[in-house]
């Protein structure tokens, strides 16, 4: 293992262990993992490596995948309390050119909690350079959505990012990546959507380490056409290019660390916190409160979304496809994050879940949300 001399509170041995053993056995390439409580690290570890000869930094930043959904939203919601959008109000008054083909209907929180009926980019994108982002927007202009908006809860897999994007230009208000470099630069961490070239050095090369991590997607016809489209998203061959990590595609395209995604829940899960100061009592409330709960017809399972957050079983997060995640437990008051350039299944997360689980005396977690 590749690692600095890690934090470590006493009682979490044990989590390194698991950490050790899953870049020992092969299970892990390069990763980093963190547990934070009241502004203090319980537990900062890192290992493995970047890239071919690159050890993992504490400064590397992997991309995360959908992660940065709810980094994504918090742009929006700032809009909201500066008072340029609401949440309610059909997002046609903003965006009239948007408002067309039974989209009238559709609001901000439409948008924010996945009901918006817009989970896929169209066929005619499959055409479309992923790093156009004038195009991708125009693309979701142009259809008709697949539900009436409000009616069906589907996670937005590739649209959402550009969904809020299209919002906010329309009001001129910053844009997800414009806002998210003030939030991260307020809270002294790393969260960018793209990258400028002087930072593309610290960023981990994605690499699958197991081919079944999209399988209970793409198999569904549903899951594929969401993930396929636009063409390269989970290819590492396309997302490893400079091009790529430049661009801002705020559904799937968060670069970050575990240390900055664990300090942002932890200071996201305080009422005095940063985060909630940035958004005023009403939004920070609204952020943290279940919006839609049912079957999510992306997930193919039961879901409950905020206006960007999984807020399931009694904790708040996001996970990304490939195995990152980050998330806080109000009942038991810690955060944790896990961020990994190693494209593979959520199992290696939910093992050190439960080995912090073990280390802070709690019941076990069930699974990370995703």
């Amino acid at each position: 293992m590749n690692s600095n001399a890690p934090i470590l509170e006493p009682g979490f041995e044990g989590v390194l262990d698991v950490f050790t053993q899953l870049l020992n056995d092969g299970d892990e390439v390069g990763a980093s993992l963190s547990v934070w409580r009241d502004g203090v690290p319980l537990l900062e570890v890192h290992g493995g490596y970047a890239g071919l000869g690159r050890p993992w930094q504490p400064d590397t930043l992997a991309m995360t995948y959908s992660t940065g959904k709810p980094i994504a939203a918090l742009a929006a919601l700032k809009a909201v309390r500066d008072g340029l959008l609401d949440l309610d109000t059909p997002v046609e008054r903003w965006w009239p050119t948007f408002a067309t083909r039974g989209k009238e209907s559709t609001t901000l929180r439409h948008i924010l909690s996945h009901t918006a009926g817009l989970p896929t980019f169209s066929e005619y994108a499959l055409q479309v350079d992923p790093t156009d982002k004038s195009a991708l927007i125009q693309d979701l202009i142009d259809q008709e959505p697949r539900w009436q908006p409000g009616a069906v809860i589907a996670e937005h897999a590739a649209t959402y990012g550009h969904l809020i994007d299209g919002a906010l230009a329309a009001v001129g208000a910053d844009d997800v990546a414009t806002a998210t470099e003030a939030l991260a630069a307020e809270l002294g961490i790393d969260l960018h959507f793209g990258l400028n070239p002087g930072d593309q050095g610290r960023i981990a090369d994605l690499e699958i380490i197991d081919d079944g991590f999209t399988a209970e997607y793409l198999e569904r016809d549903f899951g594929s056409a969401a993930l396929s489209n636009p063409v390269g998203v989970l290819d590492p061959a396309f997302t490893n290019t400079a091009k790529w990590r430049a661009c801002s595609f705020p559904a799937i395209g968060l670069y970050t660390n575990a240390t900055s995604l664990a300090r942002f829940y932890d200071d996201l899960g305080r009422t005095d916190g940063a985060v909630a100061h940035y958004l005023g009592p009403e939004m920070y409330r609204e952020f943290l409160t279940a919006q839609a709960t049912g079957h999510d017809h992306f997930l193919d399972s039961p879901a409950s979304w905020s206006l960007g957050l999984r807020v399931d079983d009694g904790e708040f997060g996001m996970g990304g496809i490939g195995g990152s995640g980050g998330w806080f437990v109000p009942s038991r008051n810690y955060s944790m994050a896990y961020v990994t350039r190693g494209l593979g299944t959520f199992e290696r997360v939910d093992l050190l879940g439960e080995a912090v689980e073990d280390a802070l005396g709690t019941t076990k977690r069930t699974s990370t949300p995703s």
